[in-house]
């Protein structure tokens, strides 16, 4: 006959390698084959090189996250350039309106969609098991340096000032469907 102790040794070794299992089959990683087909398509520098006359300097940052239950994958987009300021607004509703394009080419379905050129975009989106967001932040202003902008050929004009973009993509993939949750207001006056 065993001894209690190595009855209860045994019992916590099989509920911890139980634990370890439950937790290995739950447990979902990162994979080229989970990662939305706009999180790997979606660039912004097409937008942002026909308004920078190629004259800047692109950063992009990618990370990702082991779940339980879901795998969170995140791409950002800098930029750092000159521009004139009347430009600004045509800028940041280029980049917006290219957000939704590449969205729906990619076969997104936009949620929601808020923001403007001053403040910045936000859009909500769903595809397939993923469900994401796009924040495209408003410019900021930035020390210009005249010698890398038009070179050292030609004088900076007057309107230009030195910016920087932001864009930030942030995905959840689901091993189910998540589906949607759909809300409705009914304000009408009874």
């Amino acid at each position: 006959m065993k001894s209690p102790r190595v009855l209860i040794a045994l019992s916590l070794l099989l509920l911890d390698a139980g634990w370890f299992i439950w937790d290995r089959v739950h447990t979902f990683s990162p994979t080229p084959e989970i990662e939305s087909t706009f999180l790997k398509n979606y660039t912004p520098t097409n937008v942002l090189n026909r308004f920078n006359d190629l004259q800047a300097s692109y950063g992009i940052g990618r990370g990702s996250g082991t779940g339980r239950d879901s795998v969170t994958q995140t791409a950002d987009f800098r930029g750092d350039f000159a521009l004139c300021s009347e430009k600004f607004v045509p800028l940041m509703y280029a980049l917006s309106d290219d957000v939704v394009a590449q969205l729906v080419r990619n076969g997104a379905r936009i949620l929601s969609q808020i923001g403007d050129a001053r403040a910045g975009f936000h859009f909500d989106y769903k595809l397939g098991k993923t469900v994401g967001s796009v924040t495209i932040t408003r410019l900021e202003l930035t020390p210009l340096d005249p010698t890398r902008v038009l070179g050292n050929s030609k004088p900076v004009p007057n309107c230009m000032v030195g910016v920087h973009t932001s864009i930030e993509v942030a995905e959840k993939w689901f091993p189910k469907d998540p589906g949607l949750i759909q809300v409705s207001m009914n304000n009408s006056i009874q």
